[in-house]
């Protein structure tokens, strides 16, 4: 129950003058002044405990950690289960003119603290000494496990001569974006809106099949030739001196690139055989593994380089194989096993990723996303075997659903996806709403 601020203080020197005869008239109590709240808590909300932290120095008792999304509707009418303070506490909110006295068994109305505090005053023993304190109680505005890509897109016309396949990595922190027999587009990881172009030099024309940053320079290889390229400026190319007959860059780890390389080799009989095998490169050499099945993919590959929860790191890759048949209709991952050998991760299951054109695979929030051309949807997987259809909060933009296209994707280092697609021509910016949460 509520009473007047007089009234409380009041009854406060009532008692105090009640303590104070019951002790002798000689006798001279001293009051402390200690103002401060020792520790807050809430009723739980959904179940959880939610810690709240006390700035003394601002006088602001707030919670780092928001609430989920609909709370407002449990803390319209909630406890303070704990305001642990030497005095006594007075409080007013938005639609009070005076102070009142706070008891811990009133329930109160947190709706819109975050834009307008509750406050409240605590009075110490002594009845001198007063601190005031903002009580904000945050709530999430989204909902963390929703893939946030704006009202529109990111950007419109940003590279108009890519009208066909494209590849799209980060180098320096900046976006590069390559179409065959066009200028490279360019943009910081920080902007996309804005989009810069540049004449490649030392680079063929025609389409880059694969595209990967290694330890802070690109290495590539394009349509029609076994060399490799790399740069450093994203710009100007040159001979990567890593041989020939290599036929595409796989995903690049921290210390090596796996890759298929085209190798001569003799069988038993002493006749030489043309043998696809998989290879890593350090930038300089490169280490001979097993012979590539023919399931594996070698078009348009997409990896996701990602640590597992004991640091190991790993690779998941999925792309096209060279000729498939109608009895090709999934889309089948693989991993290279701690770094060891390449396996497919397919399995007998109704939970199979269904085959897309040109897929794309991200690691993005503890769980891989597979996507195509086709922009349908994501499917999702949390170790590479079992998929399943996102069908709501984590979804492509609504205004590409379904609306096929040519398009190259990256992950940037602040947890945006990149997705540049090239008809239309435009660029769309994503992210998970609770990897911009401060607190996850």
């Amino acid at each position: 129950m509520r009473i007047k601020l007089l009234a409380a203080i009041a009854s406060f020197l009532v008692a105090s003058i009640s303590m104070s005869s019951c002790l002798g008239g000689d006798d001279t109590i001293e009051y402390s002044p200690n103002a401060i709240v020792m520790a807050f808590e809430l009723d739980t909300i959904h179940g959880v405990s939610y810690v709240f932290t006390i700035d003394q120095l601002n006088g602001h008792i707030y919670n780092q950690d928001s609430l989920p999304v609909g709370s407002d509707t449990i803390i319209d009418n909630i406890l303070i289960t704990n305001l642990s303070i030497a005095g006594f506490a007075t409080v007013r909110n938005s639609t009070d003119t005076a102070d009142s006295l706070f008891s811990i068994t009133d329930s109160l109305n947190l709706v819109g603290t975050m834009q307008t505090p509750l406050l409240f005053k605590v009075w110490a023993p002594d009845l001198v000494v007063t601190k005031e304190y903002k009580l904000e109680v945050r709530v999430h505005q989204q909902h963390g496990d929703s893939l946030n890509w704006g009202s529109d897109a990111w950007a419109t016309n940003f590279a108009p001569t890519i009208t066909g396949k494209q590849k799209s990595v980060i180098l320096h922190d900046q976006i590069f974006v390559y179409g065959a027999n066009s200028p490279v587009y360019y943009s910081s990881v920080t902007n996309g809106k804005t989009w810069s172009q540049a004449t490649v030099s030392g680079l063929p024309t025609t389409e880059i099949t694969s595209l990967v940053n290694f330890q802070g320079a690109l290495y590539a290889t394009v349509q029609g030739s076994t060399t490799a390229y790399t740069s450093t400026d994203g710009i100007n190319w040159t001979d990567a001196a890593l041989g020939n007959g290599i036929s595409t860059f796989i995903a690049p780890m921290s210390n090596i690139i796996t890759a298929i390389k085209t190798v001569e080799e003799t069988d038993n009989s002493g006749a030489s055989q043309t043998v696809e095998r998989f290879c890593n490169t350090d930038g300089t050499t490169w280490t001979v593994g097993a012979i590539v099945p023919e399931t594996f993919p070698r078009n348009n590959i997409s990896a996701a380089v990602y640590n597992t929860r004991i640091g190991v790191e790993n690779v998941m890759v999925v792309g096209n194989i060279i000729n498939p048949t109608e009895a090709d209709t999934t889309t089948i991952a693989w991993a290279y096993m701690e770094g060891q050998q390449w396996a497919a991760m397919s399995t007998e299951s109704m939970y199979n990723c269904p085959r897309f054109e040109d897929p794309s695979i991200i690691f993005y929030g503890d769980a891989f996303y597979i996507f195509g051309k086709e922009f349908t949807s994501f499917y999702k997987s949390e170790t590479g075997i079992i998929w399943k259809e996102e069908k709501s909060m984590f979804m492509l933009p609504e205004e590409i659903v379904g609306q096929a296209s040519d398009y190259s994707m990256v992950v940037g280092p602040n947890n945006h996806i990149w997705i540049m697609r090239s008809t239309p021509n435009a660029v769309w910016r994503g992210h998970l709403n609770r990897l911009s949460f401060k607190v996850q």
